[in-house]
């Protein structure tokens, strides 16, 4: 649904326009005699209520040849208008596309500009990032030596620098075994090898659990 004008020719002269609406969506159509309706005109009046008393088709009443509403005002008075300048409230069908074109185009203009005043009325930073305020002089002077003492500290190479008093590390000895454990004494390999011998004989040189003597 939209909100559109026409001309209001009287005498061959224009003396103002008509508003109307185009692309009425079904469920905006007023047939039902008692419905709230809201005619195009006051479409961004606040307040006020329209009923239904009749909607002519064209042809059907003589007064109207191609048709139109008559609509009850407050205060008893009637109304008239086109097939076109009429639709059902849409607040009595939760039409929120309608709804939301009933904000006054007036209110709209004025919430930007308000917006926009703010917007332009906001302090400007010279020189920050990100709407961070500057830093102080002094403050950034001081952070640029720093930068330039572990620069030269750490010879241009990146990372954290060597300890200056770090003792050097004493090498491992050696322990001769597999995965830290200590050697075997001869003695101790020796009865493992004849205790492996022993287990061969009884097997026969089958793997496995030996049967039960």
């Amino acid at each position: 649904m939209k909100l559109a004008e026409r001309d209001f020719i009287v005498g061959g002269h224009k003396i103002g326009t008509i508003p109307f609406y185009t692309e009425i969506d079904p469920v905006l159509q007023a047939y039902e005699p008692g419905v709230r309706v809201l005619p195009a005109a006051f479409f961004y009046e606040r307040g006020g209520r329209f009923e239904l008393i009749k909607r002519h088709e064209p042809g059907e009443y003589a007064l109207m040849p191609n048709g139109g509403f008559e609509i009850a005002a407050e205060g008893g008075s009637r109304r008239y208008y086109d097939l076109d300048q009429v639709i059902v409230h849409p607040a009595e069908v939760k039409h929120r596309q309608a709804l939301d074109l009933m904000e006054r185009k007036e209110e709209k203009d004025e919430r930007a500009r308000v917006r926009d005043q703010e917007y332009k009325s906001r302090p400007k930073v010279e020189g920050g990032r990100r709407g961070r305020p500057a830093i102080d002089p002094s403050i950034k002077a001081q952070r640029e030596a720093d930068k330039a003492q572990r620069a030269e500290k750490s010879g241009g190479k990146r990372g954290r620098p060597k300890s200056e008093f770090t003792a050097p590390k004493t090498p491992k000895t050696p322990t001769g075994g597999t995965r830290g454990r200590r050697p075997l004494d001869q003695a101790t390999r020796d009865a493992r090898a004849r205790e492996a011998v022993a287990r061969t004989t009884k097997s026969g040189g089958k793997r496995g659990r030996p049967k039960r003597g």
